[in-house]
């Protein structure tokens, strides 16, 4: 099932952005499609109906590139049979993926603009799709993300606390937006249960600046 209409990526379309990015965080290279384990006429029934999401993304794309649809769709099937060709289920951060995200871009020569449809798309639009990272993670079949969280309790350590807020920076400089508690506020809504609340990060370091110094 494929979400109509092209004024959005579809589901599917963010599900194969996911799977390509992480595969390319995978691949020192660059080049997912190398590896001889990575076949994908081996690909599912499903991985090849979000390869044709892909491709429809693609296509409105890249309709006044240089760039080829085809090629450009040979190179996130080998991806897709990259990741899935794994022993282990791999997983990737909202921060890391928006940081590939952009390298991908480059190469496709689209830039992010406002009201246009890119794709790959933002970490931002996986969650809103999918109600959190870890659910859009989840849905593509990757591992889910476990911020030092203690197995069955929802405490965090002060690793944790460090770790989340270092994501946090990472995630907005990414996006090029302010470090500030209300943007933290979100982040942790959308990650909830993954990483401390924001409340919660200003009682343990004390105040908001404080945490952000604390990371630096």
């Amino acid at each position: 099932m494929s979400d109509t209409g092209r004024t959005h990526t579809s589901s599917l379309a963010v599900l194969g952005a996911l799977l390509f990015v992480t595969a390319r965080s995978l691949d020192s290279t660059g080049a997912p499609g190398i590896p001889a384990s990575a076949d994908p006429a081996k690909l599912s029934p499903s991985d090849r109906e979000t390869l044709a999401e892909v491709e429809s993304a693609l296509t409105v794309q890249l309709e006044n590139s240089g760039t080829s649809v085809t090629s450009t769709l040979a190179e996130v099937a080998a991806a897709v049979a990259y990741v899935r060709g794994r022993a282990e289920v791999p997983s990737l951060t909202a921060s890391g993926y928006d940081k590939l995200r952009k390298t991908v871009l480059d190469g496709l020569g689209a830039t992010s603009a406002q009201g246009a449809t890119i794709w790959p798309p933002t970490s931002q639009t996986a969650v809103q799709r999918f109600g959190s990272w870890n659910e859009a993670l989840k849905a593509a079949g990757l591992a889910t993300n476990k911020i030092g969280r203690a197995k069955g309790q929802l405490r965090f350590d002060a690793d944790a606390y460090g770790k989340a807020i270092a994501e946090f920076l990472a995630d907005c400089e990414s996006r090029g937006t302010a470090a500030t508690y209300k943007a933290y506020t979100e982040y942790a809504a959308e990650h909830k249960g993954e990483v401390p609340s924001a409340a919660a990060v200003r009682k343990f370091y004390g105040s908001w600046n404080s945490a952000l110094a604390a990371v630096e």
